[in-house]
């Protein structure tokens, strides 16, 4: 029986290959954490993007409810976006967690001009809501990523006036 001797083993290539892996990782890591990131930012911008569309949806029932008594930027529909607006998670958390909380640091915040309630059509009304989400994101843009986020997310609802 004939034995084969083996090369020894030599220790700085072990060390080499070690480094290597940790370059490996940090390549690996930084591809996959942007990955993810993106998905999540896309996942934030879609999530706000409802919220708002909902909004004007809530602010044009609450025009409807009023029929015939609505105005042109009327309060009473604002005040049902801002309502609506507040029971979702988009206000940041310095907001507070209370919907009182939220709906105070939106009225702060967020200008009643950016909601419109138009009555200039004999047959509907149109409610427009405009969020600044570029002021306030849900997942902030990384410094040198080149990720644009929309600066304003916008809504917009319609419903048949009814009949006198």
């Amino acid at each position: 029986m004939t034995m084969i001797k083996r090369a020894p083993v030599d220790r700085s290539s072990a060390k080499r290959q070690s480094g290597l892996a940790a370059i490996e990782f940090a390549l690996v890591f930084v591809v996959l954490f942007l990955a993810v990131y993106g998905v999540a930012s896309i996942g934030a911008v879609l999530y706000v993007q409802q919220v708002v569309s909902r909004a004007a949806e809530d602010g044009a029932r609450a025009a409807l409810q009023l029929s015939l008594d609505v105005s042109a930027n009327d309060s009473r529909v604002q005040s049902a976006v801002y309502q609506s607006l507040a029971s979702s998670s988009i206000t940041p958390s310095v907001a507070g967690s209370s919907i009182a909380s939220k709906l105070a640091w939106l009225k702060n915040n967020m200008p009643s001009s950016l909601i419109t309630v138009d009555t200039s059509s004999p047959i509907q009304v149109m409610v427009k809501v405009a969020y600044p989400y570029g002021n306030n994101p849900i997942v902030p843009a990384l410094p040198f990523t080149g990720i644009v986020l929309p600066p304003n997310l916008q809504g917009k609802a319609t419903t048949a006036k009814p009949l006198p």
